[in-house]
């Protein structure tokens, strides 16, 4: 029964935290006021937005999504958008196997005969440990990735022109 929990807990953030399609692509006499990207917080995401009228491009999640402007930009920005869904997806994979080990030792603990009058086992303080230094490490590639994806707009927004 509680894989059966934690299988369903996996499904769930994987699939609220899928990336979404793309808008549209750079075309060749986008001005700064129509192509220019940055990002737009909402309450329970985050999303990549393209122009003054805020079109939408990309919606972060757990995993990188793919950018079309970014990915066929000049080579600096290309280079840091490549090293942004390294970095992220990295992350993202460190983060689901800290969820899971975290999980593992709950359900170890929790699933103890004696439970909850005899103290943790050995197993549980130590996939605890894994999982939330996984987690650590997820959390902080993710944060490399994101400080990547603001160079790689910084440098993809500076090669637009200004002016009609």
């Amino acid at each position: 029964m509680p894989w059966r929990l934690v299988f369903a807990f996996v499904v769930f953030i994987t699939a609220t935290h899928l990336p979404a399609k793309n808008a549209r692509a750079q075309s060749p006499d986008c001005t700064y006021d129509r192509c220019a990207l940055r990002l737009q917080s909402r309450v329970f995401s985050e999303r990549v937005v393209q122009g003054a009228g805020a079109a939408p491009v990309a919606r972060l999640g757990l995993f990188a999504p793919h950018i079309a402007p970014l990915a066929t930009a000049a080579d600096s920005a290309r280079r840091h958008y490549e090293a942004f869904r390294t970095f992220h997806n990295r992350g993202a994979g460190f983060k689901l196997l800290g969820i899971a080990a975290t999980l593992t030792s709950a359900i170890i603990y929790i699933s103890d005969p004696g439970f909850p009058y005899n103290r943790p086992r050995p197993a549980v303080w130590g996939l605890l440990g894994v999982g939330l230094t996984f987690g650590l490490v997820g959390g902080i590639s993710t944060s490399k990735g994101r400080d990547q994806l603001h160079q790689a707009i910084w440098f993809y927004n500076s090669s637009l022109r200004v002016g009609p």
